[in-house]
């Protein structure tokens, strides 16, 4: 029998672990909160034991999802990890491929984000295993999560399906003592093709006609399992009585301590495989209580397949239908069912401090380049005549800056240029765009831009890294040979280049360049330029651009006049009890990018000493 060992892991520190105890040796995935960490810890794993793992970081999930699908065909043990919006990236070849079935097995790992944290959605990945009829499992905590991630592998092998697991934001990054495989026999499968032309290059109509039946079955088979293995030996230890709660994820978790919490009885049944459901045998159950309630985030997926008189949750208004789960809504559901009749304990006390808080919005770091361009950009293209288009990365928080008008999701801002351009034609079109996302899913609209010939201007932020994610690096930064300047030239146009400058006016003279070139009658089309940066966080690179230039205030010079915490927005400018602007020196860079232009009375002055002659 394996040996385990009790160790505190992160959620997805525990998929991690679990992915290499599930002897996967392939993973491909592209890097997004909540899910960045998981491919992160196998490569530090498969460093650690010397392990033969392919752990890599994909161009985007799409194309994550399709090494890891080609190689579970293959008969390897694979995974694709993702967040939530990546998988609709992912979707197409998800759609095929769960027709298609797999050899091997097969996990695809789509971590939600309930509460919108890091993400413009708060879809639900459930829903979607549901829209491609794979099995998904839901794991309530770290444990769940390292369980779960060994079994579903294990279940897509059985099955030859993928099989989503679906964590969520509470569960990637939450720590617990989990009890683990105590040494790691890593036995990966074999990869071997097997040619099977009917079956990996069904065609429609007559082809896929027949894999569609064959999802149906296996779907009924699944949801058969599903009973017999998950859901008949829980109900069957429950004697009934007034109230039975059926929870999925962490509302499993919450319901169990608001229960406690509250001193209220109630049945509760975990449902570990919300997709597939067998409907008609739970409801079964449900003639032995008087009121059912659902407890699950976000979507009411578990409770529009039990759809029944009895049944309570976010399509009755009984629990919350937007935001991530908390006991206090499971609380508020208990007193809508007449099982709770006490107090709110839940309520936060609110105290009077005598002073208000002000809000402070996310903002780029102390130091960042990306600050410097768009106050560059700012201006030079003013805000009345141009439209700043914008993508998904860290360069977002430029919006703190007033220097984004829209942001949609990964490429975004390159096709949406593209449209800006056709129906405002009077105003410029400043698109701005990362390097990892470029490679992403903003290289096929710029293709589209030069083919119909749409005018705008795109720059392309090349920090060469994915920063927001954990500064994971991009194809550029690995491949010497890999160049966004002949990526863009080979489109037939110019990629003109600018290296950033922490000395502001030559930022701005360069964009005053871009300006005139695209204002010039003979040019037509977009216009890119790709600006060479750093990350601040960058620790490989960050010491070869800061200059350690400091800045201290000149409080005669201050007039308090808000450019530099309105426009430029660097985190340690703030006013002191003199209503004067100082500079926390824990927070400065030393990037000198204030000492020139920012300031229009020049109260921003090099503090020599700090700088240590980091003037020269």
């Amino acid at each position: 029998m394996e040996q385990s060992m009790k160790q505190t892991l992160m959620g997805n520190d525990a998929i991690a672990w679990g992915i290499v105890h599930a002897n996967v040796d392939m993973i491909s995935g592209y890097p997004g909160t909540p899910s960045s960490e998981i491919l992160g810890m196998v490569q530090k794993i498969k460093h650690q034991l010397d392990l033969p793992i392919y752990a890599e970081w994909a161009t985007n999930e799409k194309v994550g999802f399709e090494v890891a699908y080609a190689g579970a065909i293959a008969g390897k043990r694979t995974v694709a990890t993702m967040k939530q919006v990546g998988l609709n990236v992912a979707s197409d070849a998800l759609m095929s491929a769960s027709y298609i079935g797999n050899l091997g097995g097969m996990l695809l790992i789509a971590a939600d984000d309930p509460g919108f944290h890091s993400s413009q959605t708060e879809q639900d990945s459930r829903v979607f295993a549901k829209f491609a009829r794979i099995p998904v499992l839901d794991p309530a905590t770290p444990q769940d999560a390292y369980d779960m991630t060994k079994y579903g592998v294990e279940l897509s092998e059985r099955f030859q399906v993928p099989v989503m697991l679906r964590p969520v934001m509470r569960v990637d990054h939450a720590r617990e003592i989990i009890e683990m495989d105590a040494e790691t026999h890593f036995t990966p499968n074999t990869g071997a093709f097997q040619r099977d032309v009917a079956r990996w290059a069904g065609v429609p109509r007559a082809g896929r006609l027949q894999q569609g039946y064959d999802v149906l079955d296996r779907i009924e088979t699944i949801k058969a399992y599903n009973w017999e293995h998950h859901l008949q030996p829980k109900f069957d230890a429950l004697t009934g009585g007034k109230l039975l709660i059926l929870a999925g994820g962490t509302g499993y978790a919450f319901t169990l301590e608001t229960l406690a919490d509250l001193g209220v009885d109630a049945d509760v049944v975990k449902i570990e495989m919300p997709y597939p459901l067998p409907a008609e045998k739970i409801k079964a159950r449900f003639d032995a209580y008087e009121k059912i309630l659902v407890v699950e985030e976000p979507y009411p997926l578990i409770e529009e397949d039990l759809a029944h008189p009895k049944l309570y949750g976010k399509k009755t208004g009984t629990m919350h239908k937007i935001d991530e789960m908390k006991k206090e809504h499971i609380l508020f559901a208990l007193q809508k069912l007449g099982v709770y009749e006490g107090a709110n304990i839940y309520e936060v006390p609110k105290f009077d401090l005598g002073f208000d808080v002000p809000d402070r919005p996310p903002a780029l770091c102390p130091g960042c380049p990306h600050r410097d361009i768009y106050y560059a950009i700012m201006k030079v293209f003013k805000k009345k005549k141009s439209i700043y288009p914008s993508d998904i990365g860290c360069y977002t928080l430029a919006l703190s800056q007033g220097a984004i008008d829209s942001i949609l999701c990964m490429g975004a801002s390159v096709a949406m240029a593209s449209g800006f351009s056709i129906a405002d034609p009077s105003k410029t079109v400043v698109a701005t765009i990362g390097d990892g996302t470029f490679f992403h899913s903003g290289i096929p609209p710029l293709l589209n831009a030069v083919y119909q010939n749409h005018r705008f201007i795109l720059i392309i932020l090349d920090n060469s890294t994915i920063a927001m994610t954990g500064r994971q690096g991009t194809p550029e930064r690995f491949h010497q040979n890999i160049d966004i300047a002949k990526i863009v030239e080979g489109m037939g146009i110019t990629c003109y280049e600018h290296t950033y400058s922490h000395e502001m006016e030559e930022n701005i003279d360069f964009m005053k360049h871009i300006k005139s070139e695209f204002e010039k009658p003979e040019h037509q089309g977009p216009l890119v330029v790709r600006v060479r940066q750093f990350c601040i966080l960058d620790n490989e690179r960050k010491d070869d651009w800061i200059p350690n230039l400091f800045a201290e205030v000149d409080p005669e010079k201050c007039v308090a006049c808000d450019s530099c915490t309105t426009v430029y927005k660097c985190p340690p400018m703030a006013y002191n009890a003199d209503g004067k602007i100082e500079i926390d020196p824990f927070l400065c860079a030393g990037c000198g990018g204030c000492l020139d232009v920012v300031c229009p009375t020049d109260a921003f002055q090099l503090d020599v000493i700090k700088s240590k002659g980091g003037a020269s």
